[in-house]
C-alpha cells in the first residue's frame, strides 16, 4: 500500500468512526486507544442542547452571553486572569444537590452515535476558585436513543478543586448519541455551580496499525486546524471589515433567504413588500428618505422577539458544497424613525453543513449596541451551506424588531498553499460525509 492509499484509507476511517453496539463495550483497557479529538467542540459539529438552567441578565431578561450553556464547547478558556469576551463558562442559577443535581446534554454532529472512552472538564470560570462554585460530584450518562433518553448510567467521577482540566476514564467503551452530565454538588457554595469547558472523546478499540493510524491522523489534523485557525486570526488583525457587496449570501452573487419567521404586515394582515427580508441580501444600506441612493427600508419582524420566541431569518450559501466563514457583518441602519427601539440587541449566529432544517450549530451570540451602525462579527472559520440569524431581543419596542442588511464572509483567506489544502480537504470531508449517509455509491449519487 503506497503513501497517498494509506492516507485515503486512514482519513475515511477517521470520518466514518468506529462501528459501536446498544451496549457497552467489553475490552481490556490496553487495548483502547482514545482519540484527540474532541468530538463534542463546537468546531467538530458538537451541540449542547439543554441545560437545567443559566444565569439571565435580569430576573425575566435573556440568557446572559458570559454564561450561557453554548460557552462549554467554544473552546476558549479561562485562564488566571485571561478571560475570553462572552465566555467565562457556564453557570446554574441555584446550587445544585444530589436529589435536585444539575444537567447539561450534549450531543454528536449530526446527531451520530460514538463510541466514546473519555471525558475532560475544565472547571475554571470566572468565578474564583476560593468561593467554591466549580463543579465536583458529576455522572456520566448516555443515551441512544434521543437528546430527551432514556438514559444509561455510565460512572460518577468527582473534580477536585484545582485550577486545571481533568480527564476521566470511562469503564469501557460506550456507544452514545447524547450525553447528560448530571452535577451533585460543587466546591460549598450555596449560590450555583459551574466549570468552563466540557470534552468528549472517542474510543478507538484495538491495538492494529490502522488503529494507531487513526490516533495518529486524529492529533495531526486537530493541530493542523489550530493552525489554520492562528494563521487566519492574524491575518485579520491586519485588516479591516470586508465589502458588504462581496457577501457569500447577497443576491448578486447567488445567495437567497430560504426562511424568515415574520414580516411586518398592513392593515389587511398582507405582508409589507418594502420590509421583506430580502432586503437583507440587496447590498443596500437603509439612508434617510432625502438621500437619493435611498431605495432600501431594511427588514422588520411582526412581533417583538421573545427568549420563547426569538425572531430568526435563514440564508443560503451558493454552490453544492457551501463555504467555510469567519465573519459576518450586521447593518443595524433601517428607514424607520423608531429604528433605534426596534433595532435588534441580542443576534446569534447559526450554521447548518447539511439540510436547511438543520441540525444548527451555534456561533455566539453578540450584543449589539442602541445607535444604528454596521457590525463586524468575527469567529472560527466554520464549514457552512446555510446561516441562520436569531434575534432575541430588541431596545425595548412592544411592536417589531428591525434591521437593514446582513452578509457573511470567508475574509481572513488564507492564499497559500495550506490554504488550499485546507479548502480541498473541506470538499474532501463533505463527499466523505454523503458517501457515509449513502448519498454516494460506487456507482454514482443515489444510485
Amino acid at each position: 500500500m503506497n503513501q497517498n492509499t494509506t492516507l485515503r484509507v486512514c482519513t475515511i476511517a477517521l470520518l466514518v468512526g468506529v462501528a459501536s453496539c446498544l451496549t457497552m463495550v467489553t475490552a481490556p483497557a490496553d487495548d483502547v486507544i482514545y482519540g484527540a479529538v474532541n468530538i463534542v467542540a463546537r468546531e467538530q459539529g458538537g451541540q449542547v442542547i439543554k441545560a437545567s438552567s443559566e444565569i439571565r441578565e435580569s430576573r425575566k431578561g435573556p440568557v446572559s452571553a458570559e454564561w450561557r450553556k453554548e460557552n462549554l464547547i467554544d473552546g476558549k478558556r479561562v485562564e488566571g486572569e485571561i478571560v475570553p469576551a462572552n465566555s467565562y463558562g457556564w453557570a446554574t442559577t441555584t446550587a445544585p444537590a444530589v436529589r435536585e443535581p444539575a444537567w447539561v446534554v450534549f450531543g454528536f454532529a449530526g446527531n451520530r452515535q460514538r463510541l466514546i472512552g473519555a471525558v475532560r472538564i475544565d472547571p475554571r470560570t470566572n468565578d474564583p476558585r476560593v468561593i467554591g462554585r466549580w463543579v465536583k460530584n458529576f455522572t456520566v450518562e448516555v443515551s441512544v436513543i434521543g437528546a430527551e433518553g432514556p438514559w444509561q448510567r455510565v460512572s460518577n467521577f468527582e473534580c477536585i478543586n484545582v485550577a486545571r482540566p481533568q480527564r476521566f476514564v470511562l469503564p469501557a467503551p460506550t456507544p452514545a448519541k447524547y450525553v447528560r452530565l448530571l452535577i451533585n454538588s460543587n466546591h460549598g457554595s450555596n449560590a450555583r455551580v459551574g466549570f468552563g469547558e466540557f470534552e468528549v472523546f472517542e474510543a478507538l478499540v484495538g491495538d492494529d496499525e490502522l488503529t494507531k493510524a487513526i490516533e495518529g491522523m486524529e492529533s495531526e489534523l486537530a493541530r493542523l486546524r489550530r493552525f489554520a485557525a492562528a494563521r487566519a486570526g492574524a491575518k485579520a488583525g491586519n485588516i479591516g471589515p470586508p465589502n458588504i457587496e462581496d457577501s457569500l449570501i447577497a443576491a448578486k452573487n447567488g445567495g437567497s433567504v430560504i426562511y424568515t419567521s415574520s414580516v411586518a404586515l398592513d392593515e389587511d394582515d398582507k405582508e409589507l413588500e418594502q420590509w421583506g427580508s430580502q432586503n437583507l441580501i440587496d447590498g443596500l444600506i437603509a439612508t434617510s428618505a432625502d438621500d437619493p441612493d435611498h431605495n432600501s427600508l431594511g427588514w422588520s419582524s411582526n412581533r417583538k422577539p421573545t427568549e420563547d420566541a426569538p425572531e430568526m431569518i435563514a440564508f443560503a450559501i451558493p454552490g453544492e458544497y457551501g463555504a467555510v466563514i469567519d465573519s459576518a457583518i450586521i447593518d443595524t441602519n433601517t428607514r424607520d424613525p423608531w429604528g433605534m427601539m426596534r433595532g435588534a440587541k441580542h443576534v446569534e449566529l447559526e450554521v447548518s453543513t447539511s439540510e436547511v432544517d438543520g441540525p444548527w450549530t451555534s456561533l455566539g451570540v453578540w450584543t449589539l449596541p442602541m445607535e444604528p451602525a454596521r457590525h463586524w462579527l468575527q469567529f472560527a472559520p466554520m464549514e457552512a451551506r446555510y446561516v441562520r440569524v436569531k434575534v432575541w431581543s430588541n431596545f425595548g419596542s412592544d411592536r417589531y424588531v428591525e434591521f437593514g442588511e446582513f452578509g457573511v464572509f470567508r475574509h481572513s483567506v488564507d492564499v497559500s498553499v495550506i490554504g488550499g489544502i485546507a479548502d480541498s480537504i473541506d470538499r474532501s470531508l463533505v463527499e466523505l460525509k454523503r458517501y457515509r449517509e449513502g448519498v454516494l455509491t460506487e456507482t454514482g449519487p443515489g444510485e
